[in-house]
């Protein structure tokens, strides 16, 4: 008979766990120290700051973040908060249309369709700007909050098909075999039995579509000329003065333009965490 040998798991020595340690701290700090940074300098003074950048502010003060609405900081936040949403949901939607019939139906389209969304994720996204610029004056939508819309589902639309795709196909026969014998159609299927189900894989897909589309700026540079219709990326340029910057001013928009995205991973976070383990990063 054919000996099986075991290998015991190896532990790392104190001195090799200690090492990990001090690097996993040092990796927290450099990650916290820009945050921490910026959020108590938004509660400095000019003078308070440029006295002691680094320091701890001597004298508390909100002024930084009530100054906000006298700049219109709360158009662009709101400007930010409808694109962004409208492109959350446009880029999940569609994604779960064309991620479903990738991974359940074998055609010979799969193949063709599988390269047209991997040209999307190779193309540039900045080579796309000049043929955009075109259409969207064509189409008459320049200088108007609709003309992201396009652009940032169309971006985005790649990377959540291919994590999508990778999720459905993972997801066990016997279960799509059991609503086919309920009578269930594909339409219920994909609603009542794959969008339940994949909600890791499209959390993670929410939370890389907001992030992206939260911070992009050169689209909206192009493509909106009116500080009505700004995102919050350009409407931080109001910041900026001729001749000097008011820095805790622009650390406390920072601030308040950072809480949207880490308040949405927070609470998808769980959620991201299980479709990453799941393996919806990765692909078949």
């Amino acid at each position: 008979m054919a000996t099986v040998r075991t290998r015991s798991a190896v532990r790392p020595g104190p001195a090799v766990a200690t090492v990990r340690l001090l690097l996993a701290v040092f990796a927290a700090v450099m990650c916290l120290f820009p945050v921490v940074f910026m959020v108590l300098g938004s509660l400095k003074t000019r003078g308070g700051f440029l006295e002691n950048p680094f320091g701890l502010p001597r004298d508390l003060t909100f002024e930084n973040f009530t100054n906000l609405v006298s700049t219109g900081f709360a158009k662009y936040f709101g400007n930010s908060i409808t694109v962004t949403l409208v492109s959350v949901a446009g880029t999940v939607a569609l994604a779960i249309l064309a991620a479903y019939p990738l991974s359940r139906f074998q055609t010979r389209l799969n193949t063709p369709m599988t390269l047209v969304f991997l040209g999307g994720i190779m193309i540039p996204v900045h080579v796309t700007l000049i043929p955009i610029y075109v259409l969207t004056q064509e189409m008459r939508m320049y200088d108007s909050i609709g003309a992201l819309f396009g652009p940032y589902i169309a971006f985005n639309l790649p990377v959540a098909v291919f994590v999508l795709t990778s999720f459905f196909k993972q997801l066990p026969e016997s279960i799509f075999d059991a609503a086919r014998i309920d009578g269930a159609g594909h339409l219920r299927i994909l609603r009542s039995v794959v969008v339940p189900m994949a909600g890791p894989a499209i959390s993670t897909v929410a939370v890389i579509t907001f992030i992206f589309v939260w911070n992009e700026f050169v689209f909206g540079l192009v493509l909106l000329s009116s500080d009505t219709n700004y995102t919050l990326p350009l409407g931080l340029n109001a910041f900026y003065g001729n001749f000097s910057v008011n820095i805790p001013g622009m650390m406390a928009a920072l601030t308040v333009a950072t809480l949207p995205s880490l308040l949405f991973y927070l609470a998808a976070q769980e959620r991201v965490v299980a479709g990453l383990a799941a393996g919806a990063l990765r692909g078949e």
